[in-house]
């Protein structure tokens, strides 16, 4: 006769009661407009032996717990590109590491300082210092941050943190080995180096394995084979590497970096993605059992001087990490509150520390649990007041502007001039930035402008009125000039003087429809349709072709953009992967 206690509905009954309990948890947390995150892990806490004894930490929980950090390391990795890696470089090079040294050094030594032995204290640091890549990505779609120079920092920032966490969590795995100092650092050379063979592995096989399999599998239209073979490469890669002795989230994150150089990568995130955020929501869960309420309670005034110390050490710590980097004040201040609240990589870490060592009291744990958890909930409202400062900062400034000929000073590579910092002049902006061209950015309207310079733009006030303002900028003749707000009737007034001052100088305005692109076609402007997303794609591509970009590098940045924007629509299997291998 089988033991009770190993029968398949006590197996189940535990993932049964995560199930119900995630439902709840994310239904209440979306009504409350709170991170999941903070829901799942109080309804762990709810659930767990400390107050009403529904369920116990158990194998069934740790294994479910496990994967759903799986999951979030492979699309973590799916996200990450050499193509990417190439042109965040700027920030990876420079702002992500500041920002993570800068924020991880105070922790560490306030951890020392409590007590933890420095491997212990360096790790849980370093966790500190780490962003929560969820809730910082969906702020920054919910205010339509993604394009600007402040939205793609902040995810080059949050890339580096990923790949740091990678790393972070071996160094974790190799401190419950035990041993001394010189044990550890073999641990840690070890580890280090069977991790490069596997990146070396995982580039070698997206670039000759993955694009290949998964083009086959589009042909057959069978979209059960296709998620059976994701799957299996996820859990595949995740084995793979827990027996060379690594962990599986290394595996993971391989796995999906094997595939994110491939056209199915967008494909492959969508079949996975309800895997990833069911699984994950029980990870948050089975962290909260771990936590003892009564602890919480009792030091509810630590907790709650934790959490604000976490977002007031962030914040400063790393504005200081923009400002090194020569960010504007008004940018500096909306990265720093934007990147202030605590990351979920610290709660790993902290499950592992627990399960592998006793060097963190449970005292410790339970305060950090609940700090992370109360700096998440309050990072919305944290990056919204940062928004705000840092519009009044800009505004304030808006007086200081200095002459834009001493931003942009005249030279060989004569500028282009964008003016109004509309949605199509901001793309503009990003495309010649990205391909190296000088520009300048202007604009009168006072609310524009000052969203423009917290947003991270570099812009002078300055009126496309003013012909004697274009040639202060670009001198006798500029490269180009690109109207981002178009006025017909400012731009008619205009021609006759502009041709005559500049008639060498290509004008650019991208219009909503075909009427207005007659209109401004007929005073001798290249005047484009904004039809697709992002809006101004049209103009923009436009403008690289004029300026000598070759028609590849233009392609391949409009291919990228494009990315930002995408909407999967509902279709067959087959048709979707098609459509990205097209």
């Amino acid at each position: 006769m089988a033991d009770p206690a190993t029968t398949p509905v006590d197996a189940l009954i535990p993932a049964m009661t995560l199930l119900a309990a995630g439902g709840a948890a994310a239904l209440a947390s979306k009504a409350l407009k709170l991170s999941p995150i903070v829901g799942y892990l109080a309804v762990g806490i709810l659930m767990g032996p400390h107050v009403f004894g529904l369920m116990e930490e158990s194998s069934t929980t740790h294994l479910l717990a496990e994967l759903g950090v799986v999951f979030l390391l492979f699309d973590i990795g799916l996200h990450v590109s050499l193509r990417e890696l190439k042109e965040s470089q700027r920030d990876l090079m420079g702002l992500a590491p500041a920002h993570l040294v800068l924020t991880s050094v105070p922790f560490t030594i306030a951890l020392t300082l409590f007590g933890l032995d420095w491997p212990i204290a360096l790790a849980l640091g370093i966790s500190f210092g780490l962003s929560s890549t969820a809730v910082v990505s969906r702020v920054m779609v919910e205010r339509g941050l993604g394009s600007c120079p402040l939205g793609r920092s902040t995810t080059h920032v949050l890339i580096f943190q990923d790949i740091v966490a990678i790393f972070l969590l071996i160094f974790a795995n190799s401190l419950g080995a035990g041993g001394d100092g010189m044990q550890l650092a073999l641990n840690l050379a070890k580890a280090a180096g069977l991790a490069v063979l596997a990146f070396v592995v995982a580039f070698a096989a997206g670039r000759y394995l993955m694009g290949p399999i998964f083009r086959g599998l589009a042909q057959t239209r069978n979209q059960e084979a296709f998620t059976a073979v994701t799957l299996l490469l996820v859990l595949g890669a995740a084995s793979a590497t827990a027996f060379l002795g690594l962990s599986l989230t290394l595996g993971a994150f391989l796995a999906g970096l094997a595939v994110s150089g491939t056209a199915f990568r967008h494909q492959v995130q969508m079949e996975t993605g309800p895997f990833r955020g069911l699984l994950l929501s029980f990870f948050f869960m089975s962290v909260g059992l771990s936590v003892d309420l009564g602890v919480l309670l009792a030091r509810w005034p630590i907790v709650l001087g934790v959490t604000v110390a976490i977002l007031l050490v962030k914040t400063l710590t790393g504005f200081a990490a923009a400002r090194l980097n020569k960010w504007s004040n008004p940018g500096s201040v909306q990265l720093s509150f934007l990147l202030a609240q605590g990351s979920e990589f610290t709660l790993v870490v902290l499950s592992i520390l627990v399960m592998t060592t006793d060097a963190v009291p449970p005292a410790l744990d339970t305060i950090a649990v609940a700090s992370i958890a109360l700096s998440l909930a309050a990072a919305p409202f944290w990056a919204a007041g940062g928004m705000r400062l840092s519009r009044k900062v800009a505004n304030m400034l808006k007086g200081q502007t200095r002459p834009v000929n001493e931003i942009t000073p005249i030279g060989p590579d004569r500028p282009v001039i964008i003016f109004g910092m509309t949605e199509a002049g901001r793309l503009a902006a990003d495309a010649l930035f990205d391909h190296d061209i000088p520009h300048v950015c202007l604009d009168a309207e006072p609310e524009r402008f000052v969203s423009a310079i917290a947003d991270g733009y570099k812009v002078a006030f300055g009126n496309a009125a003013n012909l004697r303002l274009v040639e202060a900028v670009a001198g006798p003749n500029p490269r180009a000039v690109v109207i981002g707000a178009p006025r017909y009737e400012v731009s008619r007034d205009l021609t006759p003087a502009s041709q005559r001052e500049f008639p060498n100088t290509t004008r650019f305005v991208s219009v909503d429809n075909e009427a207005d692109r007659r209109k401004f076609a007929n005073l001798g402007m290249r005047a484009w349709i904004s039809m697709g997303e992002p809006k101004g794609i049209e103009m923009a591509a436009d403008i690289l072709r004029q300026l000598g970009v070759e028609e590849e590098k233009v392609a391949d940045w409009v291919s990228r953009e494009a990315d930002r924007f995408e909407v999967d629509e509902p279709k067959d299997v087959g048709e979707r992967v098609e459509t990205e291998a097209a």
